[in-house]
C-alpha cells in the first residue's frame, strides 16, 4: 500500500540515478520520501560537482528525476525531520503533501556560491509566489518549520513521534482517490512544468561551466564560506 524511499543526506551522481528509479518503480500507491534522522536532504552534492567532468549532466539527471516525483502516478508525501536544502527542498515540494517536525529546516542556499535554484524553481513556485521565493533565495539562510508552513512549503508540522500516525492518516486520505484519476490531475494541473525543468537545468549548465562558480562551490562545500557566520 505504502512505498518507502530513503533520500540520501547528500545527491551526488549515483544518488539521484537511485532515486529516479526507485520513484519509476514505485508503482500506484502511496509514495513515501523520508530522509535519515535529523536530515532530509541537504542537495547537490557541490564537491563532487565542483569535481565532476560533466556537471550539466548531473544537474539534466536531477531535474529528470524532480519530473519523474512530481508526475508519478502515485500519491506523493515527504516526511522532513531535518534539514532541506536547495535540491533537498525541490525534491519535498515535489510531492503532493510535505509532513515535517519542528526540528525540519528549508532553505534555498544557491546564490551564496554563485548557483541559481533553477531547477528547484518550478516545483517551488507551485507552492510559493515568485517574491517568497526570490526573498528565499535572496536571504540564503534556512526558515523553520513553522515559516515554511505559512509560506506553503510545508502540510503539516508534526511532533517527531507523530510522524508516523500522520503519514498513515495522510495515505489513507490519498488512497480513496482513483489512481488513473490521480496521474492526469497531475499532469492537467502542470502543463508547463517540463519545459520548466528543462530551462532550469540548462541555466544550471550554464553556470557549472564557470570556473568562479565550481571554485565558490568547493570552498563551500569545505566550509570555507565566512560570509554565512
Amino acid at each position: 500500500m505504502v512505498t518507502r524511499i530513503q533520500v540520501p543526506p547528500v545527491l551526488d551522481s549515483a544518488a539521484v540515478h537511485g532515486l529516479h528509479a526507485a520513484i519509476d518503480a514505485a508503482g500506484q500507491r502511496v509514495l513515501l520520501l523520508e530522509g535519515a534522522e535529523g536530515v532530509f536532504c541537504r542537495g547537490m552534492d557541490l564537491a563532487g560537482l565542483a569535481d565532476d567532468a560533466d556537471p550539466a549532466a548531473s544537474a539534466r539527471a536531477f531535474a529528470r528525476c524532480l519530473e519523474a516525483l512530481r508526475f508519478s502516478p502515485c500519491p506523493t508525501i515527504a516526511l522532513v525531520d531535518g534539514a532541506a536544502l536547495g535540491g533537498g527542498l525541490g525534491l519535498a515540494a515535489s510531492c503532493d503533501v510535505v509532513l515535517a517536525t519542528p526540528r525540519a529546516t528549508f532553505g534555498l542556499p544557491e546564490l551564496l556560491f554563485g548557483l541559481l535554484p533553477a531547477i528547484v524553481l518550478p516545483v517551488v513556485l507551485e507552492r510559493v509566489s515568485s517574491q517568497r521565493l526570490r526573498l528565499l533565495a535572496l536571504r540564503g539562510h534556512a526558515v523553520t518549520a513553522d515559516q515554511a508552513h505559512a509560506l506553503g512549503l510545508v502540510d503539516e508540522v508534526i511532533p517527531p513521534d507523530g510522524l508516523a500516525k500522520a503519514s498513515s492518516r495522510w495515505a489513507r486520505t490519498l488512497l480513496r482517490a482513483d489512481p488513473r484519476a490521480v496521474a492526469l490531475l497531475k499532469q492537467d494541473a502542470a502543463p508547463n512544468l517540463t519545459a520548466g525543468l528543462e530551462r532550469g537545468a540548462s541555466l544550471t549548465a550554464e553556470r557549472l561551466h564557470d570556473a568562479a562558480v565550481l571554485a565558490l562551490a568547493r570552498d563551500f562545500a569545505d566550509g570555507g564560506a565566512p560570509w554565512l557566520t
